[in-house]
Protein backbone atom coordinates (compact mmCIF):
# COMPACT_ATOMS: atom_id res chain seq x y z
CA UNK A 1 0.00 0.00 0.00
CA UNK A 2 1.43 3.68 -0.90
CA UNK A 3 -1.41 5.80 0.95
CA UNK A 4 -4.82 4.85 0.36
CA UNK A 5 -3.48 2.98 -2.89
CA UNK A 6 -1.99 -0.24 -4.14
CA UNK A 7 0.59 -0.39 -6.34
CA UNK A 8 -0.07 -2.89 -9.08
CA UNK A 9 3.88 -4.84 -9.80
CA UNK A 10 2.25 -5.88 -12.91
CA UNK A 11 1.46 -2.57 -14.42
CA UNK A 12 -1.35 -2.93 -16.61
CA UNK A 13 -1.23 -6.43 -17.88
CA UNK A 14 -3.28 -7.77 -15.11
CA UNK A 15 -4.83 -6.45 -12.15
CA UNK A 16 -5.33 -9.64 -9.72
CA UNK A 17 -2.57 -7.78 -6.94
CA UNK A 18 -5.07 -5.44 -6.73
CA UNK A 19 -8.18 -7.67 -5.41
CA UNK A 20 -5.93 -10.10 -3.49
CA UNK A 21 -4.62 -10.17 -0.08
CA UNK A 22 -1.44 -11.28 -0.92
CA UNK A 23 -0.06 -9.73 -4.23
CA UNK A 24 2.60 -12.27 -6.04
CA UNK A 25 2.83 -14.70 -3.70
CA UNK A 26 6.70 -16.03 -3.56
CA UNK A 27 7.66 -19.54 -3.61
CA UNK A 28 8.13 -21.42 -0.72
CA UNK A 29 9.58 -24.93 0.28
CA UNK A 30 13.10 -25.78 0.55
CA UNK A 31 13.10 -28.20 -2.05
CA UNK A 32 15.33 -30.55 -0.39
CA UNK A 33 14.31 -33.30 -3.26
CA UNK A 34 14.69 -31.08 -6.57
CA UNK A 35 11.23 -31.27 -6.89
CA UNK A 36 8.95 -27.99 -8.32
CA UNK A 37 5.49 -28.36 -7.43
CA UNK A 38 3.18 -25.66 -9.61
CA UNK A 39 -0.36 -25.49 -8.55
CA UNK A 40 -3.15 -23.44 -10.34
CA UNK A 41 -3.63 -20.21 -8.20
CA UNK A 42 -4.05 -19.42 -4.81
CA UNK A 43 -7.23 -20.41 -2.68
CA UNK A 44 -8.80 -18.07 -0.34
CA UNK A 45 -6.69 -19.91 2.45
CA UNK A 46 -3.45 -19.13 1.07
CA UNK A 47 -4.32 -15.62 -0.08
CA UNK A 48 -4.94 -15.19 3.58
CA UNK A 49 -1.19 -17.01 4.90
CA UNK A 50 0.21 -15.94 1.86
CA UNK A 51 1.84 -19.37 1.22
CA UNK A 52 0.71 -22.39 -1.21
CA UNK A 53 -1.00 -25.63 -0.54
CA UNK A 54 -2.89 -25.24 3.08
CA UNK A 55 -5.98 -25.80 2.28
CA UNK A 56 -8.23 -28.90 2.22
CA UNK A 57 -6.58 -29.50 -1.33
CA UNK A 58 -3.35 -28.92 0.15
CA UNK A 59 -4.13 -31.59 2.95
CA UNK A 60 -4.64 -33.70 0.01
CA UNK A 61 -1.60 -33.61 -1.75
CA UNK A 62 0.61 -33.59 1.34
CA UNK A 63 -1.03 -36.89 2.37
CA UNK A 64 -0.38 -38.32 -1.09
CA UNK A 65 3.32 -37.19 -0.65
CA UNK A 66 4.04 -38.33 2.48
CA UNK A 67 2.94 -41.60 1.26
CA UNK A 68 5.97 -42.10 -1.06
CA UNK A 69 8.40 -40.05 1.34
CA UNK A 70 8.23 -36.48 0.42
CA UNK A 71 7.71 -34.06 2.70
CA UNK A 72 5.97 -30.63 0.74
CA UNK A 73 7.71 -28.21 2.22
CA UNK A 74 10.92 -29.61 3.10
CA UNK A 75 11.48 -31.53 -0.32
CA UNK A 76 9.76 -29.47 -3.07
CA UNK A 77 9.56 -25.92 -4.00
CA UNK A 78 5.88 -24.86 -4.51
CA UNK A 79 4.25 -21.92 -6.48
CA UNK A 80 1.55 -21.55 -8.38
CA UNK A 81 0.78 -20.62 -11.94
CA UNK A 82 -1.04 -17.71 -11.16
CA UNK A 83 0.37 -15.79 -8.00
CA UNK A 84 -2.60 -13.99 -7.04
CA UNK A 85 -6.06 -14.90 -6.15
CA UNK A 86 -8.69 -14.45 -8.73
CA UNK A 87 -11.95 -13.15 -7.43
CA UNK A 88 -14.24 -15.82 -5.98
CA UNK A 89 -11.84 -18.25 -7.33
CA UNK A 90 -12.81 -18.21 -10.94
CA UNK A 91 -10.66 -18.89 -13.53
CA UNK A 92 -7.82 -17.42 -14.51
CA UNK A 93 -8.07 -15.87 -18.22
CA UNK A 94 -4.66 -16.57 -20.68
CA UNK A 95 -3.91 -12.71 -20.33
CA UNK A 96 -3.17 -13.53 -16.70
CA UNK A 97 -1.63 -16.75 -17.29
CA UNK A 98 1.11 -15.17 -19.29
CA UNK A 99 1.32 -12.48 -17.39
CA UNK A 100 2.56 -14.29 -14.72
CA UNK A 101 4.37 -17.30 -16.66
CA UNK A 102 7.68 -15.49 -16.44
CA UNK A 103 8.03 -15.93 -12.91
CA UNK A 104 7.69 -19.73 -13.46
CA UNK A 105 10.92 -19.53 -15.98
CA UNK A 106 12.85 -17.59 -13.25
CA UNK A 107 12.28 -20.37 -10.85
CA UNK A 108 13.08 -22.99 -13.07
CA UNK A 109 16.03 -21.26 -13.85
CA UNK A 110 16.98 -20.61 -10.10
CA UNK A 111 15.94 -23.42 -8.64
CA UNK A 112 17.48 -26.12 -11.11
CA UNK A 113 14.48 -28.84 -10.70
CA UNK A 114 14.81 -32.05 -11.50
CA UNK A 115 10.75 -33.29 -11.66
CA UNK A 116 8.17 -30.57 -12.11
CA UNK A 117 4.67 -31.67 -11.04
CA UNK A 118 1.75 -29.69 -12.57
CA UNK A 119 -1.28 -29.60 -10.82
CA UNK A 120 -4.05 -29.15 -12.82
CA UNK A 121 -4.95 -27.17 -16.01
CA UNK A 122 -4.14 -23.96 -15.49
CA UNK A 123 -0.13 -25.02 -14.41
CA UNK A 124 -0.61 -27.11 -17.55
CA UNK A 125 -1.62 -24.07 -19.76
CA UNK A 126 1.04 -21.52 -18.01
CA UNK A 127 3.62 -24.34 -18.49
CA UNK A 128 3.62 -24.82 -21.82
CA UNK A 129 2.36 -21.32 -23.07
CA UNK A 130 3.50 -20.70 -26.96
CA UNK A 131 5.66 -24.07 -27.26
CA UNK A 132 3.07 -26.18 -29.79
CA UNK A 133 1.12 -24.86 -32.60
CA UNK A 134 -2.30 -26.17 -31.02
CA UNK A 135 -3.85 -26.05 -27.59
CA UNK A 136 -2.47 -28.43 -25.42
CA UNK A 137 -6.02 -29.59 -24.85
CA UNK A 138 -7.54 -31.05 -21.16
CA UNK A 139 -5.48 -31.88 -18.07
CA UNK A 140 -6.68 -35.13 -18.39
CA UNK A 141 -4.75 -35.89 -21.90
CA UNK A 142 -1.38 -35.47 -20.33
CA UNK A 143 -1.61 -36.63 -16.84
CA UNK A 144 0.27 -39.56 -16.27
CA UNK A 145 3.06 -38.82 -18.65
CA UNK A 146 6.56 -38.63 -17.35
CA UNK A 147 8.15 -36.43 -20.05
CA UNK A 148 11.61 -35.70 -20.48
CA UNK A 149 11.61 -32.15 -20.86
CA UNK A 150 14.57 -30.66 -22.40
CA UNK A 151 13.90 -27.29 -22.22
CA UNK A 152 13.66 -27.09 -18.35
CA UNK A 153 16.59 -30.41 -18.42
CA UNK A 154 13.68 -31.68 -15.88
CA UNK A 155 11.10 -34.68 -16.03
CA UNK A 156 7.67 -33.27 -16.01
CA UNK A 157 4.75 -35.03 -14.42
CA UNK A 158 0.98 -33.25 -15.06
CA UNK A 159 -1.64 -34.59 -12.92
CA UNK A 160 -4.88 -33.48 -11.58
CA UNK A 161 -5.20 -30.57 -9.13
CA UNK A 162 -5.93 -31.65 -5.47
CA UNK A 163 -8.80 -30.22 -5.23
CA UNK A 164 -10.59 -32.15 -8.10
CA UNK A 165 -9.58 -35.33 -6.17
CA UNK A 166 -10.97 -33.72 -2.68
CA UNK A 167 -14.09 -33.43 -4.59
CA UNK A 168 -14.13 -36.93 -6.23
CA UNK A 169 -13.33 -38.15 -2.50
CA UNK A 170 -16.17 -36.74 -0.86
CA UNK A 171 -18.44 -38.08 -3.70
CA UNK A 172 -17.15 -41.52 -3.42
CA UNK A 173 -16.50 -41.14 0.26
CA UNK A 174 -12.48 -41.24 0.10
CA UNK A 175 -12.55 -44.04 -2.50
CA UNK A 176 -12.15 -42.48 -5.79
CA UNK A 177 -10.27 -43.99 -8.74
CA UNK A 178 -8.73 -40.54 -9.37
CA UNK A 179 -7.25 -40.51 -6.04
CA UNK A 180 -5.43 -43.69 -6.83
CA UNK A 181 -4.39 -42.07 -9.94
CA UNK A 182 -3.47 -39.40 -8.46
CA UNK A 183 -0.69 -40.64 -6.09
CA UNK A 184 0.22 -43.20 -9.23
CA UNK A 185 1.51 -39.75 -11.13
CA UNK A 186 3.30 -38.64 -8.25
CA UNK A 187 5.01 -42.52 -7.98
CA UNK A 188 5.74 -42.40 -11.58
CA UNK A 189 7.36 -38.95 -11.33
CA UNK A 190 9.46 -39.87 -8.25
CA UNK A 191 10.72 -42.76 -9.93
CA UNK A 192 11.83 -40.89 -13.17
CA UNK A 193 13.51 -38.32 -11.12
CA UNK A 194 16.78 -39.55 -10.92
CA UNK A 195 16.19 -41.21 -14.71
CA UNK A 196 18.60 -39.91 -18.02
CA UNK A 197 16.46 -38.57 -21.08
CA UNK A 198 15.77 -40.92 -23.69
CA UNK A 199 18.81 -40.75 -26.25
CA UNK A 200 18.41 -38.26 -29.00
CA UNK A 201 21.16 -37.71 -31.12
CA UNK A 202 21.55 -34.07 -33.39
CA UNK A 203 19.88 -35.01 -37.21
CA UNK A 204 22.13 -34.89 -39.92
CA UNK A 205 19.55 -33.32 -42.67
CA UNK A 206 20.16 -32.82 -46.30
CA UNK A 207 17.33 -31.40 -48.35
CA UNK A 208 17.39 -31.78 -51.75
CA UNK A 209 20.40 -33.14 -54.05
CA UNK A 210 21.64 -36.71 -54.93
CA UNK A 211 20.25 -39.01 -53.79
CA UNK A 212 22.18 -40.43 -50.65
CA UNK A 213 23.44 -43.73 -50.74
CA UNK A 214 22.73 -44.71 -47.03
CA UNK A 215 18.89 -44.62 -48.05
CA UNK A 216 19.69 -48.09 -49.88
CA UNK A 217 21.99 -49.65 -47.40
CA UNK A 218 19.44 -48.88 -44.48
CA UNK A 219 18.60 -51.81 -42.54
CA UNK A 220 15.20 -49.91 -40.86
CA UNK A 221 13.90 -46.91 -42.56
CA UNK A 222 11.51 -44.42 -41.28
CA UNK A 223 9.55 -42.24 -43.98
CA UNK A 224 7.07 -39.60 -44.11
CA UNK A 225 5.29 -37.97 -46.94
CA UNK A 226 3.64 -34.39 -47.40
CA UNK A 227 0.79 -34.58 -49.47
CA UNK A 228 -1.92 -32.06 -50.86
CA UNK A 229 -4.79 -33.66 -49.70
CA UNK A 230 -5.85 -36.39 -46.45
CA UNK A 231 -6.99 -39.13 -48.93
CA UNK A 232 -5.42 -39.44 -52.72
CA UNK A 233 -8.63 -40.42 -54.47
CA UNK A 234 -10.21 -37.99 -52.84
CA UNK A 235 -8.36 -35.00 -54.55
CA UNK A 236 -8.04 -34.16 -57.87
CA UNK A 237 -4.78 -33.77 -59.00
CA UNK A 238 -3.76 -35.56 -56.00
CA UNK A 239 0.27 -35.74 -55.42
CA UNK A 240 2.96 -36.08 -52.87
CA UNK A 241 4.13 -32.71 -52.69
CA UNK A 242 7.92 -33.97 -50.86
CA UNK A 243 9.17 -37.32 -49.00
CA UNK A 244 11.86 -37.55 -46.03
CA UNK A 245 13.19 -40.65 -44.63
CA UNK A 246 15.26 -41.20 -41.74
CA UNK A 247 17.85 -43.79 -40.47
CA UNK A 248 19.56 -43.23 -37.11
CA UNK A 249 20.79 -39.64 -37.69
CA UNK A 250 21.05 -39.65 -41.23
CA UNK A 251 18.31 -37.60 -43.18
CA UNK A 252 17.03 -37.10 -46.40
CA UNK A 253 14.19 -34.66 -47.61
CA UNK A 254 13.33 -33.51 -51.54
CA UNK A 255 10.57 -32.18 -52.92
CA UNK A 256 9.05 -34.97 -55.77
CA UNK A 257 9.14 -32.02 -58.45
CA UNK A 258 12.64 -31.21 -57.96
CA UNK A 259 13.68 -35.12 -57.57
CA UNK A 260 15.28 -36.19 -60.77
CA UNK A 261 13.93 -39.14 -62.44
CA UNK A 262 16.65 -41.43 -61.21
CA UNK A 263 16.43 -40.18 -57.80
CA UNK A 264 12.13 -41.40 -58.04
CA UNK A 265 13.05 -44.87 -59.58
CA UNK A 266 15.95 -45.49 -56.73
CA UNK A 267 12.88 -44.00 -53.71
CA UNK A 268 10.55 -46.65 -55.73
CA UNK A 269 12.70 -49.37 -55.75
CA UNK A 270 13.67 -48.52 -52.08
CA UNK A 271 9.47 -49.17 -51.14
CA UNK A 272 9.58 -52.34 -53.12
CA UNK A 273 12.33 -53.94 -51.44
CA UNK A 274 10.81 -55.96 -48.40
CA UNK A 275 14.50 -56.38 -46.96
CA UNK A 276 14.34 -52.68 -46.04
CA UNK A 277 12.40 -53.01 -42.99
CA UNK A 278 10.00 -49.51 -42.89
CA UNK A 279 8.54 -47.35 -40.31
CA UNK A 280 5.75 -44.78 -40.18
CA UNK A 281 3.61 -42.76 -38.10
CA UNK A 282 0.24 -44.25 -39.31
CA UNK A 283 1.68 -46.02 -42.17
CA UNK A 284 -2.03 -46.28 -43.91
CA UNK A 285 -1.27 -43.05 -45.11
CA UNK A 286 2.18 -43.92 -46.65
CA UNK A 287 1.51 -46.73 -48.05
CA UNK A 288 -1.80 -45.37 -49.75
CA UNK A 289 -0.46 -42.24 -51.12
CA UNK A 290 3.01 -44.38 -52.35
CA UNK A 291 0.44 -47.03 -54.37
CA UNK A 292 -1.78 -44.36 -55.76
CA UNK A 293 1.07 -41.90 -56.88
CA UNK A 294 3.91 -43.77 -57.28
CA UNK A 295 2.51 -46.94 -57.85
CA UNK A 296 4.39 -49.49 -55.19
CA UNK A 297 3.08 -51.15 -52.89
CA UNK A 298 4.68 -50.50 -50.12
CA UNK A 299 7.03 -53.87 -48.65
CA UNK A 300 8.85 -54.74 -45.16
CA UNK A 301 6.71 -52.52 -43.05
CA UNK A 302 8.22 -53.11 -39.34
CA UNK A 303 6.54 -50.72 -37.40
CA UNK A 304 3.49 -48.06 -36.84
CA UNK A 305 4.77 -45.59 -34.19
CA UNK A 306 0.81 -44.10 -34.25
CA UNK A 307 -0.37 -47.99 -33.76
CA UNK A 308 1.90 -48.45 -30.63
CA UNK A 309 1.08 -45.45 -29.46
CA UNK A 310 -2.22 -46.78 -28.88
CA UNK A 311 -1.04 -50.01 -27.30
CA UNK A 312 0.87 -48.01 -24.94
CA UNK A 313 -2.10 -45.90 -23.99
CA UNK A 314 -5.61 -46.05 -25.50
CA UNK A 315 -6.69 -42.22 -24.17
CA UNK A 316 -8.27 -39.99 -27.04
CA UNK A 317 -6.25 -37.53 -28.53
CA UNK A 318 -2.45 -38.97 -27.48
CA UNK A 319 -1.66 -40.38 -31.15
CA UNK A 320 -0.52 -37.48 -32.59
CA UNK A 321 3.28 -37.23 -33.69
CA UNK A 322 3.79 -34.16 -32.18
CA UNK A 323 2.37 -35.54 -28.83
CA UNK A 324 3.87 -38.49 -28.60
CA UNK A 325 7.29 -36.99 -29.79
CA UNK A 326 6.93 -34.21 -26.50
CA UNK A 327 5.71 -36.89 -23.78
CA UNK A 328 8.02 -39.67 -24.76
CA UNK A 329 11.48 -37.69 -25.97
CA UNK A 330 10.80 -34.54 -24.57
CA UNK A 331 10.60 -32.23 -27.87
CA UNK A 332 8.63 -29.31 -28.47
CA UNK A 333 6.58 -28.79 -31.90
CA UNK A 334 8.69 -28.64 -34.30
CA UNK A 335 5.85 -27.55 -37.17
CA UNK A 336 5.57 -23.48 -35.08
CA UNK A 337 6.11 -21.02 -37.38
CA UNK A 338 5.97 -23.01 -40.44
CA UNK A 339 3.73 -22.11 -43.14
CA UNK A 340 2.91 -23.93 -46.10
CA UNK A 341 2.45 -27.74 -44.76
CA UNK A 342 -0.58 -29.39 -46.94
CA UNK A 343 -0.10 -26.60 -49.81
CA UNK A 344 1.16 -27.31 -53.52
CA UNK A 345 4.53 -26.52 -52.77
CA UNK A 346 7.62 -27.52 -50.63
CA UNK A 347 9.57 -24.46 -49.52
CA UNK A 348 13.33 -25.19 -47.32
CA UNK A 349 11.06 -24.81 -44.18
CA UNK A 350 8.39 -27.23 -44.84
CA UNK A 351 10.77 -29.65 -46.23
CA UNK A 352 12.94 -29.25 -42.47
CA UNK A 353 9.71 -30.02 -40.94
CA UNK A 354 9.25 -32.82 -43.30
CA UNK A 355 12.89 -34.14 -42.45
CA UNK A 356 12.24 -33.95 -38.96
CA UNK A 357 8.97 -35.85 -39.02
CA UNK A 358 10.69 -38.93 -40.24
CA UNK A 359 13.93 -38.50 -38.17
CA UNK A 360 11.27 -38.18 -34.58
CA UNK A 361 9.22 -41.37 -35.88
CA UNK A 362 12.76 -42.85 -36.37
CA UNK A 363 13.36 -42.20 -32.75
CA UNK A 364 10.07 -42.63 -31.38
CA UNK A 365 10.21 -46.21 -32.90
CA UNK A 366 12.95 -46.64 -30.61
CA UNK A 367 11.56 -45.75 -27.85
CA UNK A 368 8.57 -47.14 -28.06
CA UNK A 369 10.50 -51.03 -29.09
CA UNK A 370 12.24 -50.66 -25.94
CA UNK A 371 8.52 -50.18 -24.25
CA UNK A 372 7.61 -53.23 -25.57
CA UNK A 373 10.60 -55.26 -24.61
Amino acid sequence: MQGFFKINPCGDICKLSLTCSSPCMPVTGKGRMKILVIAEAPGQQEDEQNTQLIGAAGRVLREALAKVGVDLDKDCRKTNAIRCRPPKNRKPTRVEIKACNPHIWEEVERFQPKLILLLGQTALDSFLLDRFEKSPGSISRWRGFAIPDRKTNAWVMATWHPSYILRTQNMYHGNSEEAKFFLKDIEKGLEHRKQAFPFLPEPKIQIGGIFPSWIGRSKVLAFDYETNGLRPWKVPGARIVSFSCCHKQNVFATSITRASCLSQRKWKSVLANPAIKKLAHNMKFEHEWSKYCLGVETQGWLWDSMLAAHLIDNRKGVTDLKFQAYVSLGVEDWSRGVEGIGTETASADTLRYNALDSFYTYWLYKHQRRLFT
